[in-house]
């Protein structure tokens, strides 16, 4: 039996990069590295250890895009609204919807079925929608949850910075913990009242009951999700399994 190709799979956001080796059936160990330490030099060490290999990239920070660019050159494969996915994309723009969202709605649809709703806690957080049909047909975008909580202490003059993480109790003793139950607490209130709305407009005029998946992924995933029967799970490498499988579409016969 021939055996399958490999392939890099590379998911850049505004903090953090995450890569991993991986074949059409499996994503092997990912590692990470943050983003502003994606330089020319890294790369052309990354290049080195990984002669021949496909890369596929999302990324949405077009600086660090360049210099995978020079780093890979031909061997290198864009995610982007106007690439052959494997479904239709039904927004005004397809070229507006960010490749990390696109590999999102990719993984919900293999791993999980449509209709699904896809949650990404990062810088920004994300909430992508995959219709009954399984096309993309678009989302919503809110600041993250380390956006919030750093933009108050940047703009106040007294509010600390803080590590986002379970608060203790609703009614806060301190200001660390005033901040957090409003962060976090707040967090999901904005989520199941976002998720009621998407699912509404899912199911308008759908013949039978439909079953809408709520997905997580992200760093502030695990934190938001806990206790929320809104969210049936939590895939912290979806992105990069979103990647994986878009692989059975550039490569069909791998």
């Amino acid at each position: 039996m021939k055996p399958s190709r490999s392939f890099l799979v590379v998911d850049v956001s505004n903090s953090f990069t995450k890569y991993a080796l991986a074949t059409p059936g499996r994503l092997g160990r990912v590692a990470s590295r943050a983003t502003p330490r994606i330089d020319a030099p890294w790369l052309a060490g990354l290049a080195r250890r990984h002669p021949g290999v496909p890369v596929l990239l999302s990324s949405v920070v077009p600086a660090r895009t360049a210099l995978f660019r020079r780093a890979f050159g031909r061997r290198l494969h864009l995610l982007h609204g106007k690439a052959d996915l494997g479904f239709a994309i039904a927004y005004a723009n397809p070229g507006q919807v960010g490749p990390d969202r696109l590999a999102n709605a990719i993984a919900a649809r293999k791993l999980y079925g449509a209709p699904a709703i896809v949650i990404d806690f990062g810088t920004a957080v994300t909430f992508d929608v995959i219709d009954a049909r399984g096309a993309y047909c678009g989302g919503v975008i809110a600041p993250g949850l380390n956006v919030m909580t750093d933009y108050l202490h940047e703009r106040t003059a007294l509010l600390p910075r803080v590590t986002v993480r379970e608060p203790r109790r609703a009614i806060a003793q301190s200001t660390e913990e005033a901040i957090r139950v409003g962060a976090v607490v707040g967090y999901r209130g904005m989520i199941k009242e976002i998720v009621a709305a998407l699912k509404k407009e899912l199911r308008a005029g759908a013949a039978t009951p439909l079953r809408v998946r709520v997905i997580a992924t992200g760093g502030q995933a695990a934190i938001v999700a806990r206790g929320m029967k809104e969210i049936e799970a939590v895939a912290p490498r979806l992105t990069l399994d979103g990647l994986r499988l878009w692989a059975a579409t550039l490569f069909p016969t791998v």
